[in-house]
């Protein structure tokens, strides 16, 4: 039997400015699944990763079974038979499953690998009921089935400490199950689980006992069952700031349907002209793809007065700026003249310059039309964004608009939008930040578990809902 007890003892970790993990203690203890839990930013995956050795504390220490490691590092974790299985397997799509299990072995070193490895394969497919074709490339598998070779290969390498960090949200049902049973098993055998979640009903079903994090700091580690109203008041803070509605919220007849669908259902909304709609769920809970997917795929429509709106009239501002919103090395003027010659294909670099050099005194952004994007702050890169969408598009859609920005830049950005709002049937935007949403959403869309699970006028929900229904404890639902 396994036996790997984990202390961490006033572990404190800073990123300039921003204190990630405010010395923090916690005990984990041999054969028990152990739950850490918190909002965005709470500091638990900079914990977990302290304990695989991929970031190394500035202050406090490591303890395995006791005595204290210097220098943890990633070799270290290996060593001692911590293993992470994060968000994304990590394998090799191209590889057939045995090729990808194999890879790094430690039976690598010795003769006759190929038979020792495959039996090895062999009895833990079937000992955890996993059902894995070794034939089969990795790019043919779900994630779930990636997930589970990926945790194979980590115990047939001797792990007796799995970090689970934000387990992918792909799994079906049956997947999910399988990987936590085998997990459960394991845990009966002396082994380890670290499980960092935002999913609630996954930490109350799976978990012994959970580590409650906010702003850096653990605030109480305990024993399972507990209510999760509780939990919810610990990762959130217990005094919202209303328990009742908004009173200003728009009151006006609703006259735009918006269809979305979602899996085998199709979701209709009712809303109304020059609304400002909030997408808000936490890390993982689709909200990242809704807006990408609204705006490229087919699973969205708005009909306004009876009439579908083309989505040549839609606007989309991606989350990535450098990646998918703009072209680094391209400057301001040049991002102005794609954006303007896409109607016609033709430049009128005078008109274009002219043109560019209002935006740029009118969105407050701190370059010269020759200014590369690449060269400009994150705020400015996002002032660039949103000026390049036309007056005349009727529905903007905007990912995190405020995403790493200044408080002062980011202020700046829900003004324009604001005002922005009256010249558009619709603006929607995501964010996982609950404040936000509620300081200026009309009309908030919930996520969790990569599905909608409420969508109402911010005049018929609270605060305190919206935390509950993203957390997967749902309180309120469709108006």
């Amino acid at each position: 039997m396994f036996v790997m007890k984990i202390t961490f003892d006033s572990i404190t970790k800073k990123y300039g400015e921003l204190l990630a993990n405010d010395s923090v203690s916690v005990s984990i203890e041999s054969g028990t699944i152990h739950a850490i839990i918190g909002e965005n930013g709470a500091g638990k995956s900079t914990l977990v990763k302290m304990l695989s050795g991929q970031v190394t504390p500035d202050s406090g220490s490591i303890l395995v079974d006791d005595l204290s490691i210097e220098g943890f590092s990633t070799s270290n974790a290996i060593r001692l038979g911590i293993g992470l299985l994060g968000q994304d397997p990590m394998d090799f799509a191209n590889l057939t499953v045995m090729q990808s299990f194999s890879v790094g072995h430690r039976l690598n070193r010795s003769i006759n690998t190929t038979k020792l490895l495959r039996q090895e394969f062999g009895t833990l497919n079937s000992k955890y009921g996993f059902n894995i074709d070794p034939k089969k490339k990795i790019h043919q598998l779900s994630i779930g089935e990636r997930q589970q070779v990926e945790l194979m290969r980590l115990l047939s390498n001797g792990a007796q400490l799995i970090i689970l960090d934000e387990p992918n949200s792909g799994f079906s049902l049956e997947q999910k199950t399988k990987v936590f049973d085998a997990l459960k098993q394991l845990t009966l055998e002396g082994c380890t689980v670290v499980l960092v979640s935002h999913k609630l009903e996954d930490v109350l079903e799976y978990s012994s006992c959970v580590s409650v994090m906010r702003k850096g700091k653990l605030l109480e580690t305990l024993l399972l069952p507990q209510d999760p109203n509780y939990l919810v008041d610990l990762m959130f803070g217990s005094k919202y700031e209303e328990d009742k509605a908004q009173s200003n919220a728009i009151v006006e007849m609703k006259d735009l349907i918006a269809r979305v669908q979602q899996q085998e259902n199709m979701i209709e909304l009712s809303l109304t002209k020059r609304m400002m709609v909030g997408v808000v769920g936490l890390q993982g809970s689709g909200v990242d793809r809704f807006l990408g997917n609204m705006f490229f795929n087919k699973n969205f429509s708005l009909m306004s007065d009876g009439n579908r709106i083309d989505k040549s009239n839609f606007g989309y501002v991606p989350t990535d700026r450098l990646e998918r919103g703009l072209f680094p090395e391209l400057s301001i003027l040049d991002h102005h003249a794609l954006s303007l010659s896409v109607d016609t294909g033709v430049i009128d670099w005078t008109q274009t310059r002219a043109m560019c050099e209002d935006l740029i005194q009118n969105y407050g952004i701190i370059g010269t039309p020759d200014t590369k994007a690449a060269e400009l702050s994150g705020g400015n890169q996002q002032r660039l964004m949103l000026s390049m969408l036309r007056n005349d598009i009727a529905v903007a859609m905007l990912e995190h608009p405020t995403r790493g920005l200044d408080i002062q830049s980011a202020d700046y950005i829900w003004d324009k939008l604001s005002t922005d709002k009256s010249n558009r049937l619709l603006t929607i935007f995501s964010s996982y930040e609950v404040d936000e949403i509620w300081d200026h959403a009309d009309y908030v869309i919930c996520f969790h578990g990569e599905e909608i699970v409420s969508a109402s006028s911010v005049n018929v929900i609270t605060k305190s809902e919206i935390i509950n229904n993203i957390s997967g404890n749902l309180v309120n639902g469709y108006d």
